[in-house]
């Protein structure tokens, strides 16, 4: 995954990313980039976009008006290394990799040509769109759109935050504002998209719906699933780690700097230094073969780096 290249949809995107890029240099808050790349967008057009290359996964698209993806995948790549780490670790030791709340597809097309299935779930409409948009020539890909609930076939409300598709959210877990979209999703359960007796690497990004989700993932999770999971850094509580942690047979981890056991709530609280971050660990039984895979592989790498 670390080769890389960009492709531009025009000349005018090649310049548009020129400009971004050197306006991010002189911003200091995460609001300034959005509005730099929000306001180059109406300058050039909505449709200038950059595609993003990395080793054998499918090209992936990133509107250049679209101030997350500018600002994590391209200035301030590569994103989220450590889940790369645990893609690797887990290629070859499980066929299922799930991305559940896949956004527009990163880590659904990154993971594709490391396990022999993938199947991605996103809940807002115009999200999904792009998702399928980047994913539509990936044949071992399965996409749903629907959110990730603790039982599959209900009807909930989804809001989408109007300046940041990344913030997506059920509506029961925070009400909508004033300028948001609110629409209806059907839900999905975690154990109604992994079959039975597979041990899938799941990835979990569902803001706010954690909880819900993994109570829906708990026969996956008996059958040796490893879960990817955010604890946000404006959550001294921990809560999604806690309820984790309330099962004696799950076992916690931190990727950021290796593999290492998160016994408690206080310390994982303590790797938490970033309020406007979030941070992600790995989960699995005790018993999980596919963790113990992981485990390896991450050895491994700390030996040859």
């Amino acid at each position: 995954m670390n080769e890389r290249h960009l492709t531009f949809s025009g000349p005018a995107a090649r310049l548009q990313y020129i400009l971004l890029m050197g306006l991010f240099r002189l911003a200091v808050t995460r609001g300034l980039y959005g509005r730099f790349a929000r306001g180059l967008g109406r300058v050039f057009g909505a449709e200038r976009a950059v595609f993003l290359h990395e080793g054998r996964a499918p090209p992936y698209r990133i509107a250049l008006n679209d101030g997350y993806w500018t600002r994590f995948a391209l200035y301030r790549a590569p994103y989220e290394p450590e889940v790369a780490r645990v893609l690797t670790a887990a290629s070859g030791a499980t066929p299922l990799f799930c991305d559940l709340g896949a956004n527009k597809g990163y880590w659904t097309t990154r993971a594709a040509p490391l396990f022999e299935q993938v199947i991605a779930v996103e809940a807002s409409a115009a999200t999904f769109a792009d998702l399928s948009g980047n994913a539509r020539d990936v044949p071992n890909v399965t996409l749903h759109r629907a959110a990730i609930h603790a039982r599959s076939g209900e009807e909930m409300r989804f809001v989408n935050t109007h300046l940041s598709h990344a913030s997506a959210r059920l509506e029961a877990d925070l009400p909508a504002g004033g300028q948001d979209r609110v629409e209806t999703v059907g839900t999905r359960a975690v154990d109604d998209l992994v079959p039975e007796g597979v041990a899938a690497l799941i990835k979990l990004d569902v803001e706010g719906a954690e909880i819900a989700a993994i109570e829906g993932a708990a026969r996956a999770l008996k059958d040796g699933a490893v879960l990817i999971y955010e604890d946000h850094g404006n959550d001294p509580a921990c809560t999604v780690s806690a309820h984790l942690l309330s099962d004696p047979d799950m076992r916690l981890y931190s990727i950021g700097t290796g593999l290492i056991p998160m016994p408690d709530v206080a310390t994982i609280r303590a790797c938490k230094t970033d309020a406007y971050k979030g941070y992600n660990f790995l989960a699995a039984r005790a018993d999980s073969e596919l963790m113990g895979r992981i485990m390896q592989g991450f050895a491994n790498w700390a030996r040859s780096g």
